[in-house]
Formats: C-alpha cells, sequence, structure tokens
C-alpha cells in the first residue's frame, strides 16, 4: 500500500468511527427532558346574578309644576309675583280686572229674581185653575236655569284671582298687566315644593327592562359632582317617546339631599341592578374574545383545557358570562393569554 492509499483510509476510518459507537450496544440513549410548567395564578367563579349599573344623564326638577291660567278671558288687571320669587300655598299670584266678570253676577242674580216670581205668579194663578200645571213646570225650570247661571258667574268671578296651590317658587311669568288674556293662556309657571325633587332621565329599552319602581339609584350634578345624592326610582314610562324609542324615568331624590336644588340642573344618574348571569369572571381570565364569545381556561390534573364561553356584558374588572361554566369552578387569571389546550401548569402560590 502506498503511502497516500494509507493516509486516505485513515481519514475513511476517522469519519465512520462515531456511526460506528452510536451503532454498538454498549451505547446509551439521551435521557429526554421534561416540558417545563407554565406558572399561572387561579381565582374563583362568583355565581349568581351581578350587579349591573346602568347610567344615564337627565335633569333636576320639582316634582309638581303647574303653568297657571285663568279659567276665563279677560284684563290682566295685576301680576304680583316675579320670576325666581317664594311664594306661599293661597297666594295672590295675579287676578282679572272684576269688572265684566261681576257685571255677569249681578246680571244672573237679577235674572234668578225674576225667575223665582214668574215661578211663584204661576203657581197661584195654577191653584186657582187659571192657568195650565204645564206653565207652572216652565217657570219653575227657568227658575233653576237661572240659579245654574249665577252659580257659573260666581264661579268664574272667583277664579278672576289666580292663587299659588302650593308653596314653591316662580320659574317663569308669562304675561303682564294690561294684556288681554284668553282662557287657559299660561300666567305664571310655578314648581312646589310638597312633592321634592325628581331626575328624569331617558332610559333606551335595553337598560328599562325589568326596572321597577324602588330601585335604588345615585345621582350626582354636573355643577357639583363631588356630591352624591340618594335616590330612587318612582315612576317608569310605559310607551316610548316618540322618535327618540327611549323611555322617561323619573328618580326621587331623598328629602335630605334636596336642600339646595334648582330646576334645570344637569345630573347624571346610576341605577344598581341585579342582571341574571351564568357566573362572573376577572376580566384577565377572558381569552380569544370575539364580539359575545370568549374562552377562559381551568386546570384538570394539572393540565390546562381551554372552555368555550358567552360574555354577557362587562362591568368593572369582571365579565359576566351567560354560558358555558357548567362544572368550572376556577379559572386561570394570571398566565392565561400563554396557555393552549393540554399544556402543563403549575399554580404559583
Amino acid at each position: 500500500m502506498t503511502r497516500r492509499a494509507a493516509a486516505l483510509a485513515a481519514i475513511v476510518f476517522a469519519a465512520t468511527l462515531p456511526a460506528l459507537s452510536a451503532c454498538s450496544p454498549t451505547a446509551q440513549a439521551a435521557p429526554a427532558r421534561e416540558e417545563p410548567s407554565i406558572q399561572i395564578r387561579t381565582a374563583a367563579v362568583a355565581r349568581g346574578p351581578v350587579d349591573r349599573p346602568v347610567r344615564a344623564a337627565g335633569t333636576v326638577a320639582a316634582k309638581d309644576e303647574w303653568d297657571l291660567a285663568f279659567k276665563v278671558g279677560g284684563l290682566l288687571a295685576t301680576v304680583n309675583v316675579h320670576e325666581g320669587q317664594a311664594v306661599r300655598r293661597g297666594q295672590v299670584l295675579a287676578s282679572l280686572d272684576p269688572t265684566e266678570l261681576a257685571a255677569g253676577v249681578r246680571q244672573a242674580r237679577e235674572g234668578l229674581e225674576k225667575a223665582r216670581r214668574d215661578a211663584a205668579r204661576m203657581a197661584d194663578l195654577a191653584s186657582s185653575e187659571v192657568a195650565p200645571r204645564t206653565a207652572v213646570d216652565d217657570t219653575r225650570t227657568a227658575e233653576a236655569l237661572a240659579e245654574a247661571q249665577l252659580a257659573a258667574a260666581d264661579f268664574n268671578l272667583r277664579h278672576a284671582t289666580l292663587l299659588a296651590p302650593d308653596d314653591g317658587w316662580v320659574d317663569r311669568r308669562l304675561a303682564e298687566p294690561g294684556e288681554v288674556v284668553a282662557p287657559g293662556r299660561p300666567i305664571v309657571h310655578l314648581s312646589g315644593r310638597g312633592r321634592g325633587f325628581v331626575v328624569r332621565a331617558a332610559l333606551a329599552d335595553r337598560d328599562v327592562i325589568g326596572l321597577v319602581p324602588g330601585t335604588p339609584a345615585r345621582v350626582t350634578l354636573d355643577a357639583s359632582p363631588g356630591r352624591a345624592l340618594a335616590g330612587r326610582v318612582t315612576e317608569i314610562a310605559s310607551a316610548a317617546g316618540r322618535g327618540t324609542g327611549t323611555y322617561l324615568v323619573e328618580i326621587a331624590i331623598a328629602a335630605g339631599d334636596a336642600g339646595g336644588l334648582l330646576s334645570g340642573l344637569t345630573a347624571k344618574v346610576e341605577l344598581t341592578r341585579a342582571m341574571p348571569a351564568a357566573g362572573a369572571v376577572p376580566l384577565a381570565a377572558v381569552v380569544d374574545g370575539d364580539g359575545d364569545q370568549g374562552a377562559v381556561f381551568t386546570v384538570r390534573d394539572g393540565l390546562a383545557h381551554r372552555v368555550p364561553v358567552r360574555i354577557a356584558f362587562l362591568q368593572g374588572e369582571h365579565a359576566a358570562l351567560s354560558a358555558g361554566l357548567d362544572g368550572v369552578e376556577r379559572v386561570v387569571t394570571d398566565g392565561a393569554p400563554r396557555l393552549a389546550e393540554g399544556l402543563r401548569v403549575a399554580e404559583s402560590p
């Protein structure tokens, strides 16, 4: 063998030696490496109804408000109050010139006296059989009509003076002395104190369904956001407003919190409602969110298991779920985005 052939044989032997060693019965296989566990934390599923606040904007107003007007028209003689003025129940607010109405009362009274005389005279004639009984009946009917006319004239004269129906204040003065006003034309807009203040707010249909009178409410004023007022729902509209599709809800403000309030203040209202749900979990536990679809992970035998869920609504740091939590008592929070079905996990203390 030449020197060059010997060198080539040595190189080939060196290249094949590792393969031969691997095939040797004495060679040992390398131990398999165990997959590391992912560190997680879990939280318990909260069962039962979930409190879901309903928020809306509204306006403060007195519970009782009136557009006060005269029953009959006439010349407006006096308006005794001004905008913003406090008034007492029974206080005279305005009055019509009584000349025409008083004349109507006198006319009706004279007509009644004549009708009574005619009825008495006809009764005497009938008793003497000079006049028929039908004539007596007619005069008695005329007397009754005259009495009714006098009562109506007296009523109109009494209501020529506008009185405050309750303690309160004048919001608007809508007419001035010297004007000729028609029946029913508002003269003064008055707000009463007797039944306190309310907030009127419009709610969407999804928020008004299931709402009942007596539901607690929290009211904050835009003018003083640091002040929270206690209230409760007192009235709920039975039909949606035209053009808006919303429902008007009235919230009465507690008497102890009503001091210093004014009609027209803007307010924020928060109503707390218990909504049915399969359970609530921390937001960190929900993965793969898409609309109302999502998933959570639970742990069984040290392995992560993905559970599809349906999301009802979000509330603060929690998600209320409407379906998917059957048999699930705890869900993964910390580490949930890194999990997949079947991965080994270890819960951190």
